[in-house]
């Protein structure tokens, strides 16, 4: 997979392009070096140095196929926009028409537009959902307003995939202290400077102050996952400037000097935008706070004050050195012709005064050697001292001044002069113009010839690239990516589900079991299975009965069965989240031969992928709880309990991994203490949850129909009535007063 990032070297686009490159995109990025900086990518990465608007740009899309285009390039900032609105149309108009016609033309697979808050008309709303009125009130808004309607039109008549993001105030290491937003970076720039923070009003006007990682998840999400052509992306909340300067307070040990001023004219003085829509839409939720992401901003600014004030410190030593060597360098034909001039004067003087006769007229060839030298400019000077000189001489001699007007010899000498000067300093001048204009052609073609044996190279690359991997595309990691992206989900269930089958897949083996640990790490419990096998594994085990597992949950290492104990898997592999065994991934059977170092490897691989989805999977659902769960209860509201059925069922169809409904035949049970009683009586990968009528159900686990017996039974001991649903009749009652499945 490819993906190309325009202002890649920026503040939102390095981060962009790192967090592609850890879900094992190659990364190609476009900027041209106005804002951003080299040093802020340092993983691996294609770079081209141009203009979005570039006609190279062709080059690059015809020379890689590139499946998400993510285009943030653009001229960011506001009050500059409304001093040189030509600089918007040019960056954030022709550079995106650009890439939208590269992308269409070189067949894109998606397209990403980085918007802005600044499209809405948001006077008199607190908060503004996509679909509010639109009204920019500065030339940056309307650029990024006709940005939207440009990749909507490309979407509708060329059948491009795009999807415009309309971003709230952004923050975050590496932003500068230009563009929009900035405020977070201003201030942390004067609180290490030790200068006072300047507040325009009151400090109570509002912003939806987004950090910058939870910005680039939903962006990757939306390349991964997103059907819609418009989202907001924001944390929506609203944060006043105080609450922002009470947040530094925390983390700055210095003193905090605030200056409050007139505010500003036409500000906007709230600011926040509904993300439901990218909730929804991108399974996604901003994760960190305000006070987290200041912290871990300010954390960089401070440790980068140091090296950035260095660099200041020695570019401006560097503007006074080049400085002083421009003017030295425009002086220096002035001051070289003043010399030759005097060494003409002092050899007239000293022909003069011995009597000494020359045969040829000094000032002349001062003209002529200064002509061929420097040109026009200087000949001209050189024509005005040689006549100066002449006079001089002539007076030496009792001659006046006004008879030299009538001096047929003096005129003749003034003419050549000037003649002589004019001509070989126009002379030189138009040569000089010509080899400048010669060398600025051969420049430009050198740089194309560069550019273009880059290109050619690359596409060598490429080439090798793909005959490595056909060559190996058996065992290849490019395949292990390909499969294990299917587990980019959010949810817990489905991740095990899928597992089973893509390990099965990758370890040549129909024998996979997955189980989870449970909270005191005494128990495991089968969570899924492969649906091919038919060997006989408990669901539930004790850990201790186990040495080699109890050392596995100890250790979090891997364990491999090389004296072929029985009832132990052949492979097993820890999925560690937080620091804690949360599952386990058992391989059963194995060709003898295939138990290796590469399969150890090749298994350690995959558990890294389930891990890194599920610690996502386990932090969007502690960033949604209260809207997962009934306030003060382990009860799933009904949108998510029909999703966690759906997963179950899914499951069973694709690996027969059993599971019970039970209904809770109990009314009112929302006033009293059933589903306490339920949560004590069941087990960790059980669940409850209710239907559209508020009805509640038990869903247990990896559970057959006699065994869910024994949990009706439990449940009766406590008062609790609960009957089985049949299987055909899930989504019946889950969708109360729906005809059975």
């Amino acid at each position: 997979m490819k993906v190309l990032i325009t202002g890649g070297y920026g503040f939102i686009g390095s981060h962009t392009a790192e967090r592609f490159f850890k879900e094992g995109y190659k990364v190609y990025i476009i900027d041209n070096l106005s804002s951003g900086s080299k040093e802020n990518v340092t993983i691996k990465h294609k770079f081209y140095q141009m203009n979005v608007e570039d006609k190279k740009c062709e080059d690059v899309f015809s020379n890689n196929d590139f499946d998400v285009v993510v285009h943030l390039a653009a001229h960011i900032n506001v009050m500059d926009s409304v001093k040189r609105p030509d600089l918007d149309v040019q960056s954030n108009i022709l550079g995106l028409v650009n890439m939208l016609h590269l992308s269409s033309k070189f067949k894109v697979k998606k397209f990403i537009f980085a918007s802005s808050a600044a499209v809405y008309k948001s006077i008199g709303r607190l908060s503004l959902a996509e679909e509010d009125e639109l009204e920019p009130i500065s030339p940056y808004g309307v650029s990024k307003l006709a940005g939207e309607q440009y990749c909507r039109l490309w979407r509708d008549m060329y059948n491009l995939d795009t999807v415009a993001l309309r971003f709230s105030n952004v923050y975050g290491p590496r932003q500068s202290i230009k563009g929009e937003g900035g405020v977070v970076s201003i201030f942390m720039n004067h609180l290490l400077n030790n200068k006072a923070l300047l507040v325009y009003g009151n400090g109570e006007q509002t912003r939806d102050f987004i950090y910058v990682e939870d910005l680039v998840d939903a962006i990757y999400k939306t390349a991964e996952f997103c059907s819609c052509s418009l989202l907001n992306v924001s944390t929506d909340s609203q944060k006043s400037v105080n609450d922002l300067i009470h947040s530094l307070k925390r983390f700055h040990t210095g003193k905090v000097e605030v200056k409050y001023v007139k505010a500003r004219e036409n500000e906007i003085l709230h600011s926040r935008l509904l993300n439901d829509r990218a909730v929804e839409e991108l399974n996604w939720a901003p994760i960190y706070s305000l006070d987290e992401g200041i912290e871990k901003t300010y954390h960089w600014h401070k440790n980068y004050h140091k090296q950035d004030a260095v660099k200041i410190i020695g570019k401006e030593e560097g503007k006074k050195e080049k400085k002083g060597n421009s003017s030295l360098k425009k002086l220096l034909p002035y001051f070289e012709n003043i010399l030759s001039f005097l060494i003409v004067y002092f050899l007239s003087e000293f022909s003069n005064n011995f009597g000494i006769e020359m045969g040829f007229d000094l000032k002349l060839i001062y003209i002529i050697v200064i002509s061929i030298i420097y040109g026009l400019k200087q000949s001209s000077i050189a024509v005005l001292l040689s006549c100066s000189l002449f006079i001089w001489e002539i007076r030496e001699v009792g001659r006046d001044i006004v008879s030299l007007i009538y001096n047929i010899n003096t005129l003749i000498h003034f003419s050549l002069y000037i003649f002589v000067g004019a001509v070989l300093g126009y002379s030189v001048d138009s040569k000089e113009t010509e080899v400048s204009s010669r060398e600025e052609e051969l420049k430009e073609l050198k740089e194309k010839f560069n550019f273009l044996y880059d290109m050619y190279n690359e596409s060598k690359l490429v080439r090798q690239e793909l005959q490595d991997q056909i060559i190996s595309s058996e065992d290849s990691f490019g395949k292990i990516y390909k499969i294990t992206s299917t587990l980019d989900t959010l949810e817990p269930e489905k991740i095990f589900g899928q597992t089973v089958g893509i390990i099965g897949e990758i370890m040549k083996s129909k024998d996979i079991c997955i189980f989870s640990v449970s909270k005191n790490q005494d128990y495991l419990r089968l969570i899924s299975k492969s649906k091919e096998s038919n060997i006989d594994v408990d669901k539930s085990i004790k850990v201790r009965d186990f040495p080699e597992i109890e050392n596995l949950i100890n250790t979090k290492s891997m364990f491999v069965n090389k004296r072929l104990k029985k009832f132990l898997p052949m492979m097993m592999s820890p999925i560690i989240v937080n620091e804690q065994v949360l599952a386990i991934i058992g391989i059963y059977t194995m060709e003898f031969e295939t138990v290796s170092l590469y399969k150890q490897n090749l298994l350690r691989v995959v558990s890294s992928l389930v891990t890194a989805s599920l610690a996502r999977a386990y932090q969007y659902d502690e960033a949604i709880y209260n809207k997962k769960y009934i306030s003060g209860s382990l009860v799933l509201k009904y949108k998510y309990f029909s999703q966690l059925l759906k997963s179950k069922i899914e499951a069973k169809i694709k690996n027969n991994t059993d599971f019970i409904l039970l209904k809770v035949q109990e009314e009112g049970w929302q006033d009293g203490d059933i589903p306490y009683k339920i949560e004590k009586s069941i087990r960790e990968l059980d669940y409850m949850g209710i239907n559209d009528k508020d009805e509640l159900f038990v869903l247990l686990s990896n559970t057959k129909s006699e065994e869910a017996q024994f949990v009706i039974n439990r449940f009766d001991r406590i008062n609790i009535n609960a009957e089985l649903i049949e299987e055909g009749e899930y989504y019946g009652n889950l969708h109360a007063g729906t005809s059975s499945a």
